[in-house]
């Protein structure tokens, strides 16, 4: 059961963190926020506060869950990313690279979440948030993961 305490933007991955370990996958364990600053600063970003929040609560995992998505660890967002970029921040895969996701801050202050599909269509927004991200991925992971591409490999 969920901590009533649990701040509401943080809901959805609370959820999918307990349905990971009933799946039996390795969570890595959260980060300060100071790793966080500092991992994003390396590739010249500077987090949101929700990318700070996922990364206080869970520092990435090692394998794919059972919908074939994983979130990077910092050191994988730092060996993924390059200074600079000015798409986002790839932080998360499906199906071990079929297709990623990045991190695209917004005037509100949080990351909105596109998935890059590394060919010639344009990244598609797939949640305006993390929070967003998270709460649908509770609930239908389908929506985010899925909806809006051909299957992998597909053209």
């Amino acid at each position: 059961m969920l901590n009533p305490g649990v701040p509401q933007s943080m809901r959805g991955l609370h959820k999918m963190i307990e349905r990971w370990r009933l799946e039996g996958l390795v969570l890595l364990p959260p980060e300060p926020a100071s790793a966080v600053r500092e991992s994003f600063g390396k590739i010249g970003v500077i987090p949101t506060p929700d990318v700070i929040s996922m990364y206080s609560v869970l520092g990435g995992m090692q394998e794919m869950d059972r919908e074939y998505w994983r979130l990077w660890s910092l050191a994988e967002v730092g060996s993924e990313n390059t200074a600079g970029a000015c798409t986002g921040v790839l932080f998360s895969d499906y199906l071990i690279g079929c297709w990623s996701y990045r991190l695209l801050p917004t005037e509100n202050d949080t990351s909105a979440v596109v998935a890059d599909y590394f060919d010639s269509r344009k990244c598609v927004r797939v949640a305006n948030s993390l929070q967003e991200f998270f709460d649908t991925y509770a609930e239908n992971p389908y929506d985010v993961l899925e909806r809006t591409v051909p299957s992998c490999g597909d053209q």
